[in-house]
């Protein structure tokens, strides 16, 4: 198939999972109804909780969050990249997990956050995902009707090395699946998404969480707040679609042509150095 439609999905979660699944489940009907074959959910999409709250909401693989997203993969017929949510492993551990799904309902792989992020700034916040969850150390590539596809979340999207050659082969759509702060979002995402897909020329879709949604530890008053802003990007740096401000769905197409084109123009994969840059395979 030389083109298909992406869908990128953006909400605004609590920590209410029933309501979310249901809320998710409605916008997914919505990405099927306008034609995409492919939808992205954004990250934590089942329930945005503070980060002590992560545990509690964990499930294992198979669990009621991945059952909802088969059934809705089957229902509708569309490959699903499933957001995340806090999967529980052996051995103790917590991953940031994001499922992907086949039309039929199979599970295509399983993408682990392998950025966790921290900071420490003296005298106004600390934050460290490491306290609570597990880095995940493997990269995920599927094939989506014809379109080698790869998934990061949220933080890995500051990492250019991320997307680079994933599992050794260049990706002709990246998918991200993010829920992204306002403050950083408001100053970098516009610009990340869009550098992520010039540098490998591919078409990049991100998917967020927006608005306000929990208090934040310790002070009244002050609540965690995601940018949003979902948005399709082509490889040659455009938008192809965007959300508004709010909840909603942002469907694009995506090409072939449109990929032979821009590495067309600009070769730039073709001159990579292998010798000097390590590629992961």
């Amino acid at each position: 198939m030389s083109k298909i439609s992406v869908a990128v999905i953006q909400m605004s979660p609590s920590g209410d999972r029933e309501n979310n699944l249901s809320h998710a489940a409605t916008l997914l009907a919505e990405s099927a109804e306008r034609g995409a074959t492919l939808a992205i959910l954004p990250e934590m999409f089942s329930a945005l909780v503070p980060a002590a709250q992560w545990r509690q909401t964990a499930e294992r693989q198979g669990g009621a969050v991945e059952a909802f997203l088969t059934e809705t993969a089957r229902k509708h017929r569309m490959y699903i990249v499933g957001g995340s949510y806090v999967e529980a492993a052996d051995g103790g551990r917590f991953f940031n997990t994001c499922p992907v799904f086949a039309p039929d309902g199979s599970v295509l792989g399983r993408y682990r956050k392998m950025h966790l992020f921290w900071t420490d700034i003296k005298g106004a916040t600390r934050y460290d995902e490491r306290s609570y969850l597990a880095a995940g150390d493997s990269q995920l590539v599927f094939n989506a009707a014809g379109f080698a596809v790869t998934v990061g979340i949220c933080y890995d999207l500051r990492f250019p090395e991320f997307f680079r050659k994933p599992l050794g082969r260049v990706p002709d759509l990246c998918c991200l699946p993010a829920a992204f702060m306002h403050a950083t979002g408001k100053a970098h995402w516009e610009t990340l998404v869009k550098a992520r897909a010039i540098e490998n020329l591919a078409y990049f879709a991100a998917a967020g969480t927006v608005g306000r949604h929990y208090e934040v530890a310790g002070r009244p008053g002050e609540f965690v707040e995601t940018w949003g802003h979902s948005m399709l990007v082509s490889p040659w740096g455009n938008a192809v679609a965007e959300t508004a401000d709010g909840e909603g769905v942002a469907v694009g197409e995506i090409t072939h042509e449109a990929i032979v084109q821009a590495r067309g123009k600009l070769a730039a994969l073709d001159h990579m150095r292998d010798d000097l840059w390590r590629t992961r395979g």
